[in-house]
């Protein structure tokens, strides 16, 4: 039984003490002695070596590393991290002066360092079952009715007989959440076994653990015993389904996109151009649009389309939240495999070696194709008939997708506006690429403050993250401060703005979506003026640059 591989992080709670107490009756009479000794004066724990806690609860050592495994710790230093952080949250949540007794327990199970490790495993599976003792009915329902609204594939019963039926029809990932009242341990061990069998992980909730249960499940949660079974089980219900929406990363404004199902409106596309067609989706909205527009959407280098639209792709943890959030606000999205990427490349090519070997003039430029192809890919999206002006297509993009979208907004002057997340604004600064900065084709084809004239006046948002070391804010800072002369010499400073979330890494959050949403609304709508007209930037003054 693995319960906490890791010490609790800092604002959580190991419910170290709980677990003892939940565990008291499965233990063997000398670690009940440790037990006993850990539950009469914690503070102990914190403060004894394992050899001098051995001597004062009169056990060898042995035992009391056999106690801290039995209770959920993989050791008894983890052990002795878990007290400690259950006094610091628990000291935390006192001074805060609330006095109410649900609101404690619920903080205490939202605290809890296992219960957001069951809500990660929640979010992932393909199929979820609740299992209750009869006590626990009312709420093994509203967890699973509050799980299927999160788009996690979930059912509950209370009969054992039903359980192992669906234990061995469980899929590869499932999990099983059991929650256990006094007196369940013979009726659940068959289908527990059954639901082991067929590999699905288990998650035991228990006031009092029964010993086979403990030692057969993956996780275990303990419900505090300070309120009445009646109001704990759906307290229980209730905060684990917020912690599985916290971890969903729902963004933008509520709708029916979901980063975790697919979008009905769905098309495999072929655009068409003067050379190999490109493969696309369009993910377009029901007629008729609220608003007509397009957004273009591309990822991080070697992502297939497919990675993109939701539900969410196994390599990809961030666009489909993008993508959804674009849908829920009325924004048609199209999807295109880059050069060099997806269908546009043989199943056993890499990404990164295609556009490697290009950079060493070993084959084609496939940064340069991310120009060049640009404005028939305009072209062919107006083809689709979901707009009809370009001034109503967006180019958007996040890590590597960034990058193109600075180099599609610069390389057709027709493009309404452009989001750039994360944009890798030195492609030497990814690993592939690092011993490359000096070749001609790395020089010629990434961004730079060069494109500030290919640029402005167009509408153009930028966003970093403080804590980003793949694309460091201070590139983008230096990109931003490149270009910013041209949006000034044009009379548009308000159209290129900067923003650096310094708390956020090279992952998602949500503000990234709130300020993408808020730039479009404002500068992509039927009356937004469209860009003054210039000439196509072709290969050779794309050279000259």
């Amino acid at each position: 039984m693995a319960l906490l591989e890791q010490a609790p992080s800092p604002g959580t709670r190991a419910a170290a003490l709980d677990r003892i107490r939940a565990s008291l009756d499965s233990l063997s009479p000398s670690e009940r002695r440790v037990a006993e000794r850990v539950l009469a004066d914690p503070a102990q724990v914190i403060a004894l070596a394992i050899n001098e806690f051995a001597a004062l609860c009169d056990v060898a050592q042995p035992t009391v590393s056999r106690f801290s495994r039995s209770v959920g710790f993989p050791s008894y230093v983890a052990l002795r991290l878990g007290v400690a952080a259950d006094f610091a949250a628990d000291g935390a949540a006192a001074t805060g002066g609330s006095t109410d007794p649900f609101a404690a327990v619920a903080g205490g199970l939202r605290s809890d360092a296992t219960a957001s490790e069951v809500a990660k495993a929640v979010r992932h599976a393909s199929r979820v079952e609740v299992w209750a003792s009869p006590v626990f009915a009312a709420a093994a329902s509203l967890l699973a009715a509050r799980l299927a609204r999160l788009d996690v594939p979930a059912s509950a019963t209370v009969v054992p007989e039903y359980c192992a039926q669906r234990a061995a029809a469980l899929p590869t990932g499932a999990v099983v959440i059991l929650l256990g009242g006094a007196g369940d341990e013979e009726a659940w061990l068959e289908p527990i076994n059954l639901a082991r069998a067929a590999s699905a992980r288990i998650v035991y909730v228990a006031l009092r653990s029964a010993s086979r249960l403990l030692k057969l499940a993956d996780m275990f949660i303990p419900l505090p015993g300070t309120a009445a079974v009646e109001l704990t089980g759906p307290l229980l219900a209730e905060t684990l389904a917020e912690l599985v929406r916290d971890i969903s990363f729902y963004a933008g404004p509520p709708g029916p996109a979901s980063p975790w199902r697919g979008w009905p409106h769905r098309r495999q596309l072929l655009l068409s151009t003067s050379g190999a067609p490109i493969p696309a989706i369009l993910l377009s909205q029901p007629q008729p649009a609220k608003t007509p527009s397009l957004v273009i959407f591309y990822s991080y280098v070697g992502a297939r389309k497919e990675e993109l639209a939701p539900p969410q792709g196994a390599g990809d943890y961030v666009s489909p939240y993008f993508v959804s959030a674009l849908l829920n606000a009325g924004h048609n999205v199209l999807l295109p495999d880059p050069p060099g990427h997806g269908e546009r490349k043989w199943v056993w090519q890499d990404t990164n070696e295609l556009f490697r070997a290009g950079l060493l003039d070993e084959g084609p430029d496939y940064l340069e194709q991310v120009t060049t192809e640009t404005p028939e890919l305009i072209d062919a999206a107006l083809a689709l008939g979901v707009v009809s002006s370009p001034a109503q297509i967006a180019v958007a993009g996040q890590s590597g997708g960034g990058m193109q979208t600075l180099l599609k907004l610069a390389a057709d002057p027709r493009i309404g506006c452009a989001v750039a997340v994360m944009p890798i604004c030195d492609i030497t600064l990814l690993s592939s690429f690092a011993d490359l900065g000096e070749r001609r084709r790395t020089i010629a084809g990434g961004p730079s403050p060069r494109m500030g004239n290919q640029l402005a006046p167009r509408p153009l948002l930028l966003i970093s993250g403080g804590q980003d070391i793949v694309a460091p804010a201070s590139h983008i800072e230096s990109f931003h401060e490149g270009v910013a002369p041209a949006y000034r010499r044009a009379g548009a400073e308000d159209n290129l703005r900067y923003l650096r979330l310094d708390d956020v890494a090279h992952r998602f959050d949500g503000r990234q979506v709130d300020a993408m949403l808020e730039w479009l609304d404002r500068h992509l709508s039927p009356t937004s003026p469209a860009s003054k007209p210039r000439r196509r930037t072709t290969t050779k003054a794309r050279a000259a640059r």
